[in-house]
């Protein structure tokens, strides 16, 4: 009986080891999964957070694009609206030329009637070349020099022209004949030389 009572103290004993053992691995888990679950808070609320500042700095860009394309639009609406102006300015412009210059040609309009014989006459630039052709015709300057015939009623002309035909013209004799050779009229007083030859 001391035995069995030994046995069952044992067993107790295990039993409690064992229901200890087993509490405390209950608590381990315990908080382990409490570890674990505020882990993943932490990683949840990181995540959320940085979803929120993600979304926020999304929204900023979205602002930022939708005024840059605003800005843009407005721009382009501005310059088209220029261009337009620029246009009609361009277009009242040219017709107020075109005004201009019709009243300027119905200033000086010509006012003339049918002459079907004025037209097919003479022009007064024809008539003009018609009469100046006789004029074209004459020198355009005078020659102050002397003519073929003034030379050759010169006798000393006349006396070398014989001498070059008889080939004498570079003899001692032909140069004396025609030293002694009056000339038709005196020469000058002024032109006189001085030397001798």
């Amino acid at each position: 009986a001391r035995r069995q009572e030994e046995e069952e103290e044992r067993m107790k004993r295990e039993q409690e080891q064992e229901a200890a053992v087993r509490s405390q691995q209950k608590e381990k888990v315990k908080q382990f999964h409490l570890k674990q679950q505020k882990r993943t808070e932490v990683l949840e609320r990181r995540d959320q957070e940085r979803l929120a500042a993600l979304r926020s700095i999304m929204e900023e860009q979205a602002r930022r694009d939708r005024q840059r394309v605003q800005f843009r639009a407005d721009v382009l609406q501005q310059r088209r609206k220029e261009r337009e102006e620029l246009e009609l300015e361009r277009q009242r412009e040219e017709q107020d030329k075109q005004n201009r210059l019709e009243a300027l040609r119905k200033q000086v309009e010509v006012v003339a009637e049918a002459d079907p014989e004025r037209m097919m006459g003479d022009t007064e630039a024809w008539k003009s070349r018609h009469l100046n052709e006789n004029e074209l015709q004459k020198p355009l300057y005078s020659l102050s020099t002397y003519t073929d015939t003034q030379i050759l009623s010169d006798p000393r002309v006349r006396l070398e022209q014989a001498l070059r035909e008889a080939g004498l013209q570079q003899s001692q004799y032909s140069k004396a004949v025609l030293s002694e050779v009056k000339p038709p009229k005196p020469p000058r007083r002024d032109t006189e030389s001085t030397l001798k030859f």
